[in-house]
């Protein structure tokens, strides 16, 4: 599990709240998968949250980026687009597999690794850019 801390602020609440939000995400989806809360629909209801989270997080992110002229805005775009083509690759992958545990656990080894070398990374260099 990942914990969110202070350190990993961007210093625009609406966005720390979201960050926040995935984190918490992330944990209970491990926790799910270590109590074995694992079936189609756990892996679809994760892929509902991923789509929503993508829609309302990531446009508004990158426009805070580029108000305040991150020089990270055109790497968090382009971590972006990847993010999303890597969540299109599992809708597809739910479609032609059953193996719904093998890859619900893909999916939280995905999402854990988007929060330590995109947020905790690249989000981050926001916050001095607001000040």
């Amino acid at each position: 599990m990942i914990e969110w801390r202070e350190t990993y602020s961007v210093g625009i609440e609406k966005l720390d709240e979201q960050h926040r939000n995935l984190f918490q995400y992330s944990n209970d989806l491990e926790s799910g998968i270590k109590n074995g809360a694992v079936s189609k629909q756990t892996l679809e209801g994760a892929l509902k949250f991923l789509g929503s989270y993508v829609k309302g997080h990531f446009s508004q992110e990158e426009a805070c980026m580029f108000k305040y002229a991150c020089p990270m805005a055109k790497q968090n775009s382009m971590a972006h687009q990847k993010f999303i083509e890597a969540y299109k690759n599992f809708q597809d992958i739910i479609i032609k597999d059953d193996d719904h545990e093998g890859t619900l656990k893909q999916l939280h080894h995905f999402l854990e690794t988007w929060l330590v070398d995109h947020i905790c990374k690249i989000d981050v260099q926001l916050k001095p850019c607001v000040k």
